[in-house]
């Protein structure tokens, strides 16, 4: 759901991304200081690529969520909504969205590129229309299980911990795998992130609170003169005991939340933009949109 208008705590008035790029640097100094157009909610809001230079944008500049919105608020109801029915029509849950369809990888051996692509096969052996129907069918399937599993946040995981010299293009252009990910680290300035989605990633512990679940990463990040942990949340929302996702069932998250000794996890989130100082207290936190946006390991990285 694209949101055409925001609340400027700045302003303290509704404005669209266009009108906070115009006064930006005069009325407008912070990229962070918006929030839902909802009057009772204070969900804070994110104007992307606002303070990047005109000449280095790859996007103009957008509004984009970066907290949960409160229990009600009917602009943060539409979105649940519209997730919800988006999903049922996806072929793939868990693509990710970012990764367009072709996945380019190095061949080492070559020196050549190659693209997985649905091509037709050269030098094809004569045969029945019927047999040749069901070859295309089967590598279609093929085609399309190696593309979807590439996409998805585990497989692009697995290629960065194994060390794979792949590229990847994005809707951003073609990138080197190495380049989505960010450690959660104290020498990484949140502010000096860049708006684009990435994966972060780190060790981290997840707590149960109520019916939700925090997870906080053990190593500090900084904004400023800020340095916390940053965490986030996965609301009840997200989670659905009938999908096929068993490491995120509410059953396998109460498991790792209440061990004692806690497991330490290898944690990954997808984040369209960087975690963002809240601008109701001290804190450096992630929203998390997606239950397939986190895929965490017990092994060390």
């Amino acid at each position: 759901m694209k949101l055409e208008e925001a609340f400027s705590l700045e302003l303290r008035r509704l404005v669209s991304a266009d009108d906070a790029d115009r006064a930006f640097n005069k009325a407008i100094n912070s990229k962070h200081m918006f929030k839902c157009p909802d009057p009772k909610c204070d969900a804070q809001v994110t104007c992307a690529n606002l303070d990047k230079p005109r000449s280095f944008r790859k996007r103009d500049p957008y509004f984009i969520f970066v907290s949960e919105h409160i229990q009600g608020c009917p602009i943060g109801e539409n979105i649940v909504h519209e997730l919800r029915k988006s999903k049922k029509g996806m072929k793939d849950p868990e693509a990710l969205s970012y990764i367009n369809d072709d996945i380019i990888e190095l061949d080492l051996s070559s020196g050549r590129r190659k693209v997985l692509k649905n091509d037709n096969e050269e030098n094809e052996k004569p045969d029945s229309t019927s047999s040749k129907s069901k070859k295309q069918k089967s590598f279609d399937e093929d085609t399309d299980h190696k593309r979807s599993s590439r996409k998805r946040l585990s497989g692009l995981v697995e290629a960065f911990l194994a060390g794979e010299e792949r590229f990847v293009e994005t809707a951003d252009g073609r990138i080197h795998l190495k380049e989505l990910f960010i450690p959660i680290s104290a020498k990484n300035d949140i502010s000096l992130l860049p708006d684009e989605p990435k994966i972060y990633y780190g060790k981290a512990w997840i707590n149960k609170i109520k019916n939700f679940y925090q997870v906080k990463f053990n190593s500090e990040m900084v904004c400023g003169e800020l340095k916390c942990k940053p965490t986030f949340f996965i609301p009840a929302s997200l989670i659905d005991d009938e999908s096929n996702l068993v490491r995120t069932s509410r059953v396998d998250l109460d498991k790792l939340s209440s061990s004692k000794p806690a497991i330490p996890l290898n944690m990954f989130i997808f984040s369209p933009v960087p975690p963002v100082k809240s601008n109701k207290g001290k804190f450096i936190n992630f929203l998390l949109t997606d239950i397939t946006y986190i895929y965490f390991k017990h092994k060390k990285i």
